[in-house]
């Protein structure tokens, strides 16, 4: 049994420390270290010659590649900010003369390199896309996310909207933190270009705070495994990190630490997953063996992954402990609290009779089965109706969430209206007569709006242009407009792209629920 089956069988969402192999995977042209200060270092000074003098007086004094890029980046800094103050070169943020970020004291090659990342798109190679597509499936089955990328591609486009993002340090023990479905960027970000660590100043302020990190990874460690990804095992900065770490581990954790602990890196050309036994050797002299993990096929590795089915999505166990606290905070705040909140060991011993309010904590869809479906949210419909994966009642969806449907809301009903005899004057039974051919569901005046948009020979075509699409609407106004021409199958695909690819607008957009109507349509009722 492999590593990762190890802690697939665990069953616990791991947390990804993410690193800069991962962007340069999957940005397009994404620079490496070396390449980042080789391209800065010309823009105030084209030739190469002058670059290569201070990197060679850095080895002659035998300082480590770390060392280099982290000295480097001072001299850089300092020279990029003397060249753009004696206006030698600009920057295309703001007004070029005088830009008001200047005023904010913001050093203007941390702002250079802030724009520098912000605008790095997504390579559109049709493997890495298809690999792309199994990573951003990993949403419900990541604990939380750590990284050093300064880049937006993790929040933009793997864990769209869903995660919440925090930039500096201090941030990390803030009250808006929960644990769960975050993204730490511990060295920056391009959203706060002061945030960025790229200096050897930098990287010295950064290892005095170090310990902020390392306590982070013990509270989220107590709950799940750590799988480094995008790595070199000889990066210097993340040893570090990850020697502090196991140095605060107590005996009992570091003898199971091989189940909690991989290294997944890259081999150039490597389709398997390759197992290789590593050791580090801790602050205290102790000497830890864990696996790193070789491979050119990422993809199998977000298929390891995957198969893990945690009880409750980090997402919403997420939200859960965020109305909680909410409540808590209101509460303590209040001399007349209307709710409170006890440990389970306590229950039996608290008078609940005086308290109007109640908290469930579970899978909405299995309450709701209880308690009404009256409640029951569109969302989990579209969801159902996508994967299939809710097991609702059509009984209760026909006779208690559908009763009073009005004939223009968008809402997919086939599925559970199936198999009942619907009164045909009852609300339920007229919107089924309003909505029961495909051009009653994209209407005349709805297609009309389509003419600007491109008609496909199969879905590999629509996919390409559904990728470069500019937003949800436009995504969905593609999809219908080539709606006869897809399979059932290919339907399903496009809903499950537009659902995954835009979780907060999908519901808000009348085309992306006409989409996954369009499918059930064609699913349910078509004869």
């Amino acid at each position: 049994m492999g590593i990762l089956d190890e802690i697939v069988n665990s069953n616990k969402a791991p947390i990804l420390f993410i690193g800069a192999g991962i962007s340069k995977r999957y940005l397009y042209k994404y620079p490496s270290w070396e390449e980042l200060l080789k391209l800065s270092f010309n823009k105030f000074e084209p030739d190469a010659f002058q670059f290569q003098k201070y990197i060679d007086e850095c080895k002659r004094k035998g300082m480590s590649e770390f060392e280099i890029n982290a000295y480097m980046g001072k001299i850089i800094e300092s020279e990029f900010n003397k060249a753009f103050f004696d206006r030698k070169i600009t920057i295309n943020v703001g007004n070029k003369k005088n830009p008001s970020w200047v005023k904010r004291s913001i050093s203007p090659y941390k702002m250079f390199l802030a724009d520098l990342f912000r605008k790095q798109k997504v390579n559109r190679s049709k493997e890495l896309l298809d690999e792309l597509d199994k990573f951003k499936k990993l949403k419900n089955k990541v604990f939380s996310i750590i990284t050093t990328n300064y880049d937006e591609f993790l929040e933009k486009h793997v864990f769209t909207d869903d995660f919440k993002v925090f930039v500096r340090q201090h941030e990390l023990f803030s009250a808006d933190s929960y644990d769960i479905a975050e993204i730490y960027k511990i060295h920056g970000s391009v959203t706060d270009a002061e945030s960025i660590v790229i200096t050897e100043d930098d990287y010295a302020e950064f290892k005095n705070t170090r310990k902020l990190i390392v306590a982070k990874m013990l509270t989220l460690f107590s709950e799940a495994p750590i799988i480094f990804m995008g790595y070199s095992f000889k990066d210097e900065n993340v040893r570090e990190i990850i020697e502090d770490f196991l140095s605060c581990l107590s005996k009992e954790q570091l003898s199971s630490i091989r189940r909690h602990f991989l290294f997944v890196s890259y081999k150039q050309g490597e389709n398997d997953l390759i197992e290789v036994e590593r050791t580090i050797t801790t602050k205290n002299g102790v000497e830890i063996p864990f696996v790193e993990i070789q491979t050119d096929n990422y993809g199998l590795v977000y298929d390891k992954i995957g198969e893990i089915t945690p009880g409750i999505s980090p997402l919403r166990v997420r939200e859960t402990r965020r109305v909680i606290k909410k409540i808590v905070d209101q509460n303590m705040a209040s001399s007349e609290a209307q709710s409170i909140i006890v440990g389970i060991d306590d229950l039996s011993k608290v008078d609940l009779s005086s308290k109007p309010l109640a908290i469930a904590i579970g899978y909405k869809e299995n309450i709701l089965n209880k308690y009404g479906y009256g409640l029951l949210e569109e969302n989990f419909i579209f969801e159902d109706i996508i994967y299939d994966n809710k097991k609702f009642d059509s009984e209760l969806m026909c006779f208690e969430r559908y009763k009073n449907i009005a004939r223009t809301r968008l809402l997919p009903v086939f599925k559970y209206a199936k198999g009942y005899n619907i009164a045909p004057d009852s609300k339920l039974g007229i919107y089924i007569s309003n909505h029961n051919t495909m051009d009653k569901i994209v209407t005349k005046n709805v297609a009309a709006t389509f003419k600007n948009f491109p008609s496909f020979d199969n879905y590999n075509q629509l996919y390409e242009h559904m990728v470069r699409a500019e937003n949800c609407r436009k995504t969905a106004m593609s999809v219908l407009k080539n709606k006869d021409m897809l399979s059932i199958d290919e339907l399903r695909k496009a809903c499950k792209y537009l659902y995954e690819k835009y979780p907060t607008d999908f519901v808000k957009d009348s085309n992306a629920k006409r989409c996954v109507m369009c499918l059930d349509y064609r699913e349910n009722y078509e004869k």
